[in-house]
């Protein structure tokens, strides 16, 4: 079996941890792993990381590509150029996983941009690109409108595996939190459409997974922000004191489990806590 796999937000942090955590539990079949980020020896390093995870095992090729995506012509070209290279291989499964994304500026709604185009480049990064590289993954790897009204798809064929790193801030208003719930909100109902209409054919999964709040420089920049609601400021320092935060390569080694055992309903938003062992009485 081979399984190709595309990360982005790659370089660091939780990216990093999804990265690791494919090529763990993935090493027993031939993996090609795409890992894009802005930030090229981060990448590398990510990369070396993956190697030496993989070790002897089945075929790893692994490709580190530094991407922009909050610049269209850089990621639309790009992503074109991935496609062209996973449909000269056969693959049983194809994972795309939209990791990337921004806090953006934080503070009340009156107080979170100074002008338009500050609104558009954080819609760029977090919500366009990644309609674009579903809609594109989708050409290839998609059900037709034919197999769709049909409601059948070929014998012999890649599922594709949609991943959103998703938050409780796509389903729940936060305040001074405008821009991030605005994003990820935006994002759960994209994906929510793509898995109604290609639930059908059965060639596209969708994964929503929300991996709680984790122990990282976004949660540090959270804390640390005279913006940021007092309450909310105030829940998360105590975390933190409190050591309840979640580290990052343990939710993560949960969400990817969950992705490649497709133990799922397509299209749901699945938090990290859901994914707690049953207590006993």
């Amino acid at each position: 079996m081979r399984s190709a796999v595309l990360v982005t937000g790659a370089s660091r942090g939780f990216g990093r941890c999804l990265a690791l955590d494919f090529a763990r539990l993935l090493k027993t079949q031939d993996l090609e792993l795409h890992l894009w980020a802005r930030s090229e020896s981060d990448l590398k390093e990510t990369e070396r990381l993956v190697r030496s995870e993989w070790g002897t095992a089945a075929e790893l090729r692994c490709f580190v590509q530094c991407v922009d995506l909050s610049n269209p012509a850089d990621y639309a070209a790009k992503v074109d150029q991935v496609l062209l290279q996973l449909a000269a291989q056969s693959y049983a499964r194809v994972f795309l996983v939209h990791n990337a994304g921004s806090l953006g500026q934080l503070g009340l709604v009156h107080e979170c941009a100074s002008n338009p185009t500050e609104l558009a480049q954080y819609w760029e990064l977090n919500v366009t690109s990644v309609l674009w590289l579903n809609k594109r993954f989708l050409d290839v790897f998609g059900a037709s409108r034919d197999e769709l009204l049909a409601a059948t798809s070929a014998e012999e064929k890649t599922q594709l595996v949609i991943v959103n790193i998703t938050s409780l801030c796509g389903i729940e208003p936060f305040k001074t939190h405008m821009m991030y719930c605005s994003g990820k909100a935006a994002r759960e109902m994209h994906h929510r459409v793509i898995a109604t209409e290609q639930e059908a054919a059965g060639k596209v999964r969708v994964l929503q997974y929300s991996p709680g709040p984790m122990d990282t420089d976004m949660q540090k920049t959270i804390r640390e922000s005279p913006r940021v609601d007092p309450e909310l400021r105030k829940q998360f320092e105590d975390m933190k004191a409190q050591g309840t935060l979640i580290p990052p390569a343990q939710s993560s080694q949960r969400g990817v489990k969950l992705a490649i055992s497709g133990d799922y309903e397509t299209g749901a938003h699945v938090d990290y806590y859901d994914l707690d062992p049953p207590t006993k009485k």
